[in-house]
């Protein structure tokens, strides 16, 4: 009898925990469902509550277990958790956030298949980033990658900050990519492709309904 309490114990526990075990960040803009008003960075442990207050029920309590030293970029499904971006070796754990209240809760996609929401709790502001402040936190030491999913079409330079503007160039297979500035939607770019020339223009980052074109490369920090 006791063997199979402790034995309930242990199943118990492992159903509330969540361990991360692999280094994720998003690979096309299907790789992301919900992208809602930015995202928080979370600490390696935490807990994801039903409702904002301490005295909801906890739905899970997340464990990052891993403690590798490189970022690999997996081309898993990132709809079936609910990381946007989780890469230990830069103490990266990002959930999209779907809305936050004055008492540092975040409500969260804990699952981006279902669409299954939770809270957490983060008291530092300095945490949370819209998507426009999380390019320049990590795409101005990182770089910038295109999702493979971008279109021939979409794969276009522009000499302002808007898609009537003059087409200035095209590009394919980046190798590199920085900015300068984002405007809105509109980022400027430099982009070093496969052909070794440098095109710099304005890029789409962001569409109008929200989904993200580019994000920032974790894969390797160019000083």
């Amino acid at each position: 009898m006791k063997r199979f309490i402790l034995s309930l114990i242990f199943l118990i526990f492992l159903f509330f925990t969540m361990p991360v075990n692999a280094d994720t960040v998003p690979y096309g803009r299907k790789s992301i469902k919900y992208y809602g008003i930015g995202v928080i960075n979370m600490p390696k442990e935490y807990n994801i509550y039903s409702a904002p207050s301490f005295n909801s029920a906890i739905i899970k309590k997340v464990i990052h277990t891993d403690s590798r030293k490189s970022a690999i970029v997996r081309s898993t499904n990132m709809q079936k958790h609910s990381y946007i971006a989780y890469v230990p070796s830069n103490n990266v754990a990002l959930l999209p956030v779907d809305m936050n209240n004055e008492d540092n809760w975040y409500s969260v996609y804990l699952d981006q298949k279902e669409g299954q929401m939770g809270w957490v709790y983060n008291e530092n502001p300095s945490d949370f980033y819209t998507y426009k402040d999380l390019f320049y936190k990590y795409g101005k030491p990182y770089g910038l990658r295109f999702f493979n999913d971008l279109t021939k079409d979409e794969k276009v330079l522009y000499s302002a900050e808007n898609i009537n503007s003059k087409t200035i160039d095209t590009f394919t297979f980046p190798e590199y990519v920085n900015f300068t500035v984002i405007r809105g939607n509109w980022i400027l770019v430099s982009i070093n492709d496969h052909t070794g020339q440098a095109k710099v223009g304005w890029f789409n980052w962001r569409n109008e309904d929200g989904t993200l074109n580019m994000f920032p490369n974790f894969k390797e920090k160019r000083l």
